[in-house]
């Protein structure tokens, strides 16, 4: 009697055990199911995102020897994860820079490619940290931002020929935002 009595007590012990692991397990299972409905599908992504169809975004190297230097628009916004072609287009005197280290390490570049009489003469690809666009042309550059942030490193450091001071100075700087 005491041999079945140790039997039933050994078998709801284990009955109790094999309770705890299934819930335990359950438990797991659904803080599984729940964690997969919080990543949004904004998390990730489908496919090679440098394949994209591009966002095209149009600045202007803008101003005149001696008076002002800037960028129009000064201020850009882009969102991470999403393919942008940034047309630079030099419409001043001046050759110009467009610098920014944060942003630069906050993209993976694509490509950037130079346009000549509406041509694609050039193509450069890997880390990019700065472009020099010449009067009355246009450089592509192709990337998706990575990293978010506010950038107020925009600026070009060249000399105004007759004032020399740095188009930074005289206007030319401006805010990268990325989403």
């Amino acid at each position: 009697m005491d041999e079945f009595k140790d039997l039933i007590i050994y078998h709801n012990y284990l009955k109790r055990i094999y309770i705890v692991k299934r819930i335990k397990l359950n438990f797991l299972i659904i803080l599984l199911f729940l964690f997969s409905f919080s990543l949004s599908e904004k998390s990730f992504s489908k496919g090679d995102l440098t394949r994209q169809k591009p966002i095209e975004v149009e600045v202007f190297f803008k101003g005149k020897i001696g008076e002002t230097h800037f960028y129009d628009p000064s201020i850009l916004k882009f969102k991470t994860g999403k393919l942008y072609k940034l047309k630079l287009t030099n419409v001043s005197d001046s050759k110009h820079y467009f610098t920014s280290i944060n942003f630069s390490n906050s993209i993976f570049t694509r490509k950037v490619q130079v346009i000549k009489n509406n041509k694609k003469i050039a193509e450069i690809k890997g880390k990019i940290d700065e472009v020099e666009v010449f009067p009355e042309n246009t450089l592509e550059w192709w990337f998706v931002p990575i990293r978010t942030g506010e950038f107020n490193d925009l600026f070009c450091d060249l000399k105004d020929k007759k004032s020399g001071k740095l188009h930074a100075e005289m206007g030319m700087k401006g805010q990268i935002i990325i989403e």
